[in-house]
């Protein structure tokens, strides 16, 4: 069973936070979003950061390591003022739908560049199990 557990509330909220990457209006947001899209930290950060979410909703035995995750948001966070990117920029695009199908995307090429079809739940925890055991940056978020 799935269960709502503070570590996924706050993981979702990292995430949130991490996808948040951009916004204002008009022409500023255009060139903020632009910004962090082209940034190789940033965009690989909220890949990893898809990935794992993605991974942990799919598998019940597979949770957040929740202070690593919420740190390495705050990272990203942190990236996108050093390019300039007001803090209320960075908090606008978390509401921001159209870039979070964005990422939607980028987490499902992720899988299928791997042979691994996102949609199936034993694929998708191998792959997480995988990465944990290799310690890679998805995996270090996860346990």
């Amino acid at each position: 069973m799935n269960m709502i557990t503070p570590f996924r509330i706050v993981a979702a909220a990292g995430f949130v936070l991490a996808v948040g990457l951009f916004s204002t209006t008009g022409h500023a947001q255009t060139d903020s979003w632009q910004i962090m899209r082209d940034d190789p930290e940033i965009h690989e950060g909220l890949t990893v950061i898809a990935v794992g979410r993605h991974i942990q909703n799919k598998c019940d035995d597979i949770s957040p390591r929740l202070l690593r995750a919420l740190g390495f948001a705050e990272g990203l966070a942190d990236r996108a003022e050093e390019l300039g990117v007001a803090r209320r920029d960075i908090r606008a695009f978390i509401d921001d739908r159209t870039e979070q199908q964005r990422y939607r995307e980028v987490m499902h090429a992720w899988f299928a560049e791997r042979g691994v079809d996102h949609r199936e739940e034993e694929a998708v925890c191998r792959v997480g199990r995988d990465e944990i055991t290799a310690g890679t940056q998805i995996g270090r978020l996860l346990r």
